[in-house]
């Protein structure tokens, strides 16, 4: 009993040291028990990681390459329609592309999450609508550069982004046409 009434405490760390962690089973459980908890509404930031990574996690277990890049591009698309039209009053992305954008990003999801079946019309429809967001990229870039750049930065950055939505978007739709399911 005299040894452990003789032991000193451990001395207190200093700021610049990081505080010495015990290992154990209960600790592990510990920290697994609060990265559950801060998915599920302890901390927001922590939540909305989790979130973004789940979503990110089921897209990429449900769609071919071609179909995520069709809807990336899609979404980039219409990213651009609400921060640079909406936010910034800067026409860079037309209705009618967003339209479209809008509907290959339905078509997918429809699609995929078993709403409605396309059958081999599928393909078809994404090819159409991600090669149509193409078009309308490559046709926009044309315009700009027979025209002359006469844009800010922030309007560049804008146009930057929609053409290479757009690229990206025609790609992955040319990947979904080409590959057929059996």
């Amino acid at each position: 009993m005299a040894d452990t009434d003789s032991q000193a405490p451990p001395p207190e760390p200093t700021p610049s040291e990081p505080t010495p962690k015990k290992t154990t089973k209960k600790a592990a459980e510990t920290v697994e028990d609060t990265t559950t908890a801060g998915s599920t509404g302890g901390n927001s930031t922590a939540a909305a990681t989790a979130a973004v990574t789940d979503t990110f996690k089921v897209v990429r277990e449900r769609l071919q390459a071609g179909e995520q890049m069709a809807l990336g591009g899609a979404v980039l698309i219409a990213l651009v329609w609400v921060v640079f039209d909406l936010i910034f009053d800067d026409r860079t992305v037309s209705s009618f592309t967003l339209l479209i954008a809008v509907l290959t990003i339905l078509a997918i999801w429809v699609h995929r999450w078993g709403h409605h079946d396309f059958g081999n019309g599928y393909r078809i429809v994404i090819g159409a609508l991600g090669l149509a967001l193409a078009l309308f990229a490559v046709t926009n870039f044309l315009l700009v550069i027979r025209t002359g750049i006469s844009a800010s930065a922030i309007q560049l950055l804008g146009l930057l982004l929609f053409w290479v939505g757009g690229v990206v978007a025609g790609y992955g739709a040319w990947l979904v046409f080409r590959t057929r399911e059996e």
